[in-house]
């Protein structure tokens, strides 16, 4: 391969390193579950999420509206969330008559709220919090090994200064500096387990604990005084 080709083949490379580096760290989006059970009936909302990223031409489905917030209860219906709703065209938005709340956010009940999401956002942070206990052990044991590798190794160099020679303190350094490398290459594929985990949570809108990010049908209704909200079950 000449110097030419090298060149266009590492610009190349450069590219899809980068490529893949923005698709994997894509931020957080309602754009999931695009097909829903509501009532009975299958609702298919694809064309929200073709029309969402850019906001081209006229709203589709503008029912459906997209609802973020933390949750701060459960009750028969589903969750009681601290929501911020999208505002739409669509007719007698109660939100746009409502009172400011603090931060812009007020409480609203989201129907058949999306169970799986937050039981894999649950299993997620749990695996990580296993996998950073472990990476924390393993990284003191790497030190320690170190500091006694590097303490015993300035010991030996002293002795042969003074033309001193001790094998059980060259067998102990030896022992030490494999203690170290095994723990390096431990924390290799640990490091990679903690990386694909934490792209994982990336894809949620908070990574240290879980927030609700979805489109939800408007129901036009009230349970309690709170807005009513369905995202409906999860249609394969």
């Amino acid at each position: 391969m000449n110097v030419t080709s090298m060149r266009t083949w590492l610009n190349a490379a450069g590219i899809l390193a980068a490529l893949l580096a923005s698709t994997l760290a894509l931020p957080a989006d309602p754009l999931k579950s695009p097909r829903r059970m509501v009532n009975g009936k299958v609702v298919e909302l694809s064309p929200l999420f073709k029309w969402w990223p850019h906001h081209e031409g006229k709203r589709p489905l503008t029912a459906w509206v997209h609802v973020t917030g933390a949750i701060v209860g459960t009750n028969g219906l589903g969750w009681v969330v601290a929501a911020q709703v999208e505002k739409t065209d669509h007719p007698a938005r109660r939100t746009e008559t409502e009172p400011a709340k603090p931060n812009g956010a007020h409480r609203v009940i989201l129907k058949d709220p999306p169970l799986m999401e937050r039981a894999e956002f649950e299993r997620l942070s749990a695996q990580l919090k296993a996998l950073n206990a472990q990476h924390a052990k393993l990284a003191g044991e790497e030190a320690q090994a170190k500091n006694r590798a590097d303490a015993l190794g300035r010991e030996a160099r002293a002795n042969r200064r003074y033309g001193a020679r001790s094998r059980t303190l060259s067998a102990e350094h030896n022992q030490a500096a494999q203690a170290e490398k095994e723990a390096k290459q431990e924390l290799k594929p640990l490091d990679q387990q903690l990386q694909a985990v934490k792209k994982k949570l990336a894809a949620f809108p908070n990574p240290d604990h879980y927030e609700v990010d979805c489109f939800a049908l408007e129901l036009q209704q009230e349970y309690t005084g709170l807005p009513l909200y369905d995202h409906g079950q999860v249609y394969q």
